[in-house]
């Protein structure tokens, strides 16, 4: 008896759901499993984070994780009172109430305007900022009202001991402005989390060998010629990502590559394992093992640029 390729994927799902459920205190009822995003994401051939992702209206919110998009939430008024129930926060954190989960504030930018929050376990910062638009069709209603009702006052401040998800505003020309919270990942995209964390090797000192006007592009052994080799793939915000190419590289001819044949060495990676790096003030942030499938590798293009091929930085005779 052998089993179809469909039937072997649906197995593989069952027992990785079946693990990470019963990790999570979770039951196999029959509503569990109906409603499971995790099940149906194992079930598309998509396999879990390295940290359970946050939660939207109860349900695992992934795009959050993985998207690079901007998200409109409903936000309440950040508090303390909720700090042991949410996910990675000590007691006493400020915490606040994202379309029904509770994410800790790292840092009030303004309050009531924005904020810097966090999830869980992942090193990752999102902005939580309030925008204004206008809302020409209860203009028009207000302009309406006031011209057959000259004489009626309006009074639209807010009432007392009301918590509201958003707010409206009426300005001296008399147009209504309405607010909505957008929720935006701060730094470099998550697709990574799809990976692995692992332990970098400790014995190996790792520098800049390469930069450009943007920041390092190539990373190795320092004070050798030859070791592994890591190449810059993505930016954001200070931080940097960069994928390893090799263990056995030799360094003047990997610079000369990197700065000229980009899409090359990309393609020329090879295993079912990937291997990223997460990069920031000159150090390892941390280091990830992702399927080879999963990494976006087409995205990547640092755009046609001129670089100096043996740049004054490049080694240390």
């Amino acid at each position: 008896m052998s089993f179809s390729d469909r039937e072997k994927q649906l197995i593989r799902a069952a027992f990785a759901w079946g693990q990470i459920t019963q990790k999570e205190g979770y039951t196999l009822s029959d509503l569990e499993i109906d409603k499971s995003v995790l099940f149906r994401r194992l079930l598309a051939g998509r396999p879990p984070l390295a940290f359970p992702p946050p939660l939207r209206h109860g349900f695992p919110w992934y795009e959050v994780i993985e998207g690079r998009g901007e998200h409109v939430v409903n936000a309440s008024e950040p508090s303390p009172e909720c700090s042991i129930i949410a996910p990675g926060s000590k007691p006493g954190d400020t915490c606040i109430l994202i379309d029904g989960a509770f994410w800790r504030v790292a840092k009030t930018v303004r309050d009531g305007e924005e904020y810097i929050v966090e999830w869980g376990q992942y090193p990752i910062q999102w902005r939580l900022k309030k925008r204004w638009e206008v809302n020409y069709e209860m203009t028009q209603q207000l302009h309406n009202f006031r011209r057959e009702n000259p004489g009626a006052e309006i009074n639209i401040d807010r009432r007392a001991g009301q918590r509201e998800y958003s707010e409206f505003r009426l300005d001296d020309d008399q147009t209504v402005w309405l607010s909505e919270w957008q929720l935006s990942r701060m730094g470099l995209s998550g697709w990574i989390w799809v990976g692995t964390p692992i332990e970098p090797d400790s014995r190996i000192k790792l520098s800049a060998l390469f930069k450009d006007q943007e920041g390092p592009v190539v990373i190795g052994e320092a004070d050798k010629k030859r070791g592994s080799g890591w190449l810059r793939i993505e930016q954001a915000e200070g931080e940097y990502r960069f994928i390893k190419l090799g263990d056995h590289l030799e360094y003047q001819s990997l610079i000369a590559a990197a700065a000229t044949e980009f899409e090359a060495l990309l393609h020329d990676i090879a295993g079912d394992e990937l291997y990223v790096m997460d990069w920031r003030n000159d150090q390892p942030l941390r280091q990830l093992s992702v399927p080879a499938q999963l990494a976006p590798l087409e995205q990547f293009d640092r755009g046609q640029q001129n670089y100096d091929l043996m740049p004054d930085n490049a080694f240390d005779s």
